[in-house]
């Protein structure tokens, strides 16, 4: 059995970056002392757009010492475009603002960045929009992330699964009276991909925490595939979880080969 233990921080939203990063610091040295391999933070946990990557050296040094993959959560930054989508480094092309996750590697290095495809709300007039689903890889286990709104839109899932994504994150930051179909939304996505996805969400009298974890398990004399759900409470909370990777690949590949491409309307 191939497993690959993931972990989501539940953070309440602090006022105070400094605050805020202390906070996530000693959250990460928690997942990272039960040997995480993959954690994910949620969106704008950070109280303030990100000025500079430098901001994230601390998240840096823990993933290093950890040797853990770290999705970053999500953040305003601005982003020079390029041929290849963004980048952080200036050239002659124009800053734009965007919503960015990025990724560290084990190394403590930025692998890349996967940018929101799908500006909700007064987001809209302030940021640009991601033109790109990347999929990034450690230690063999592929995956795909969407932020917070891009769940709704199963197209984003599906193209991440068809390009060889094994899991997919979506860090989100989700008010209270939009839990139950947040929720909805990420079963679904696991469900129809038969792949595991790991949600986190924000937490504070706005924001309702409930983040997620969702695995697959399968009764194979009904042939039937059910969702194996972990939730968080509604406060701060942390939740690691041992995903078999082997059966969702084996699931997902009997799915997909049932899946036709000969509709006609």
């Amino acid at each position: 059995m191939e497993v690959t233990r993931v972990a989501l921080l539940q953070l309440e939203l602090k006022d105070s970056p400094d605050d805020a990063m202390a906070h996530a610091l000693r959250l990460l040295q928690q997942v990272g002392a039960a040997n995480s391999e993959i954690v994910c933070l949620p969106e704008q946990w950070y109280p303030k757009p990100l000025e500079s990557i430098d901001e994230l050296k601390p998240i840096q040094d823990m993933a290093k010492q950890y040797k853990m993959v770290v999705i970053a959560g999500a953040f305003f930054e601005h982003l020079y475009e390029t041929n290849d989508e963004s980048s952080n480094s200036s050239s002659d092309a124009e800053s734009s603002v965007y919503i960015s996750a990025p990724v560290i590697g084990p190394d403590g290095n930025i692998i890349d960045r996967q940018l929101k495809l799908h500006p909700f709300g007064r987001e809209l007039g302030l940021v640009r929009a991601g033109r790109r689903i990347r999929i990034f890889e450690y230690n063999g286990v592929r995956f795909g992330i969407g932020i917070c709104h891009d769940v709704v839109f199963p197209e984003v899932a599906r193209l991440a699964v068809k390009n060889g994504a094994d899991m997919l994150f979506f860090p989100s930051k989700i008010v209270n009276e939009g839990l139950e179909p947040w929720h909805i939304y990420v079963k679904a996505r696991a469900l129809e991909n038969r792949v595991p996805v790991v949600a986190p969400n924000l937490c504070s009298k706005e924001y309702g925490g409930m983040s997620m974890i969702v695995d697959l398990a399968y009764n194979e004399s009904l042939d039937i595939v059910l969702p194996y759900v972990v939730t968080a409470s509604a406060g701060e909370h942390v939740l690691i979880s041992d995903i078999d990777l082997e059966l969702s690949r084996r699931v997902r590949r009997l799915r997909m080969m049932e899946l036709r491409d000969d509709y006609m309307v």
